[in-house]
């Protein structure tokens, strides 16, 4: 009896299936896994005139690395790498409409059968489909203060730095999310499976980021005005300048017993108040560890 796969890049939203893969990964495609896309597959070149009025960046990437990063002059530059030259349908499209530029991934994977034994030639040949239409992008924006950065993933890593917006949404399932040099008025960033880093020189003033899976690392400049933070099964570093005090609700963090900071937090009134605890911070942490740091300006 045969069984119809829609596609791998849904069968990984399944947990099952992930767990199958990823050990996979570890043994049949650690040589797959070396390899370096070396396949130019798309350039483009926007000129200032074009770019002139864009204020805002949506991004819909399936799976690879995307990496966005501060253009040397005032063009926008736009790169696809793969491994294997795709079919021209999967190369990535792009449109401006309005403010807005829209770069979205066209790759997938033709359905296939497989019998219920999970013939291993046809589901190696299927996940070797798979990596090799993993694409990654790379995009250099000229220096502006943009109205919005958002990006939506499946499987894609994402590197977001030296730039500044007004918002950045990011919304993944297994990617990670890292932000470096970026200045911002509210950041939101959703993850399933991925982690969710802030690596340095991060000044927001709203902030709300949430994983289920994977772990939050955030450094940031200057403390938000607004800041919540929720894990499910992960860990949470938050890194802080000095402040004039903020105040931390214990029920709704959950795990107080798994709490350490770098800062002489008082305890009282179902509270951990810091100096005079007037920003709140909202952190869920069901069964992973908090730990608040002090950051080092030297």
């Amino acid at each position: 009896m045969k069984k119809k796969l829609l596609s791998l890049l849904c069968i990984l939203c399944c947990a099952t299936t992930l767990c199958s893969i990823n050990v996979f990964s570890k043994t049949g495609t650690s040589e797959q896994q070396q390899r370096q896309k070396t396949v130019t597959v798309k350039q483009m070149t926007l000129s200032p005139k074009e770019f002139d009025t864009i204020e805002k960046i949506n991004i819909i990437w399936a799976r690879g690395q995307v990496n966005i990063s501060q253009s040397q002059d005032e063009n926008v530059y736009i790169t696809e790498k793969a491994f294997v030259k795709p079919k021209e349908t999967e190369v990535f499209g792009i449109s401006m409409k309005q403010d807005t530029l829209f770069i979205q991934d066209y790759n997938s994977l033709s359905n296939l059968s497989l019998d219920s034994s999970m013939n291993t030639k046809e589901y190696q040949n299927l996940l070797q489909q798979y990596y090799d239409t993993e694409y990654d992008l790379e995009i250099a924006l000229p220096q502006k203060q943009y109205k919005e950065f958002y990006f939506k993933t499946v499987n894609a890593n994402c590197n977001l730095e030296n730039n500044t917006f007004n918002t950045i949404i990011t919304e993944t399932v297994n990617g990670a999310m890292e932000l470096k040099d970026i200045d911002a008025k509210t950041i939101q960033s959703n993850t399933i499976n991925g982690n969710i880093t802030f690596s340095s020189n991060i000044n927001a003033q709203q902030c709300h980021l949430e994983s289920v899976n994977g772990n939050i690392d955030a450094t940031f400049t200057a403390l938000p005005d607004t800041l919540f933070v929720s894990d499910t099964n992960g860990n949470i570093i938050l890194t802080l300048p000095e402040n004039d005090g903020f105040v931390i609700d214990k029920s709704k963090l959950k795990t107080t017993k798994n709490l350490s900071s770098s800062f002489h937090l008082k305890d009282a009134n179902n509270k951990k108040t810091y100096k005079n605890g007037q920003t709140p911070i909202d952190i869920v942490c069901i069964n992973g560890s908090v730990t608040l740091k002090k950051l080092n300006n030297n």
